[in-house]
């Protein structure tokens, strides 16, 4: 993993997050473009219009910062204690039932990729 690889793969990511923002306000839609450019990436990495070794580099970085870069939100999430403790159940509820959702979900594109990479 060279230096110029991983600033390659920064200025890529960067560039993806900066078209999704651009197309997600010419649109004028409430969608996170952070999420938008996740989907683009996707969408060219699993068509093969850009190679994984490509993002690999900055992605492996990323990946092992996760929980540095999630302590912010995680310590701000105090300043509503009152709301999550005065809403508890349906907060419970709703993490239940959403990591359902996403379990079946995964598991049901898995099993779909699964089988057709079998024929």
């Amino acid at each position: 993993m060279s230096p110029t690889s991983i600033l390659r793969g920064i200025a890529f990511l960067l560039l993806l997050q900066w078209v999704s923002t651009l197309i997600i306000n010419a649109l004028g839609v409430p969608f996170p473009p952070s999420l938008l450019g996740m989907l683009i990436l996707t969408g060219l990495l699993c068509a093969g219009i850009i190679p994984d070794t490509s993002v690999e580099g900055i992605c492996n970085i990323l990946i092992s910062k996760m929980g540095m870069l999630f302590l912010p939100a995680g310590v701000s999430v105090i300043l509503y204690a009152d709301v999550i403790k005065a809403e508890l159940m349906p907060i419970v509820v709703s993490i239940v039932l959403v990591s359902i959702a996403v379990l079946a979900a995964t598991a049901f594109f898995l099993q779909a990729m699964l089988k057709k990479g079998e024929h």
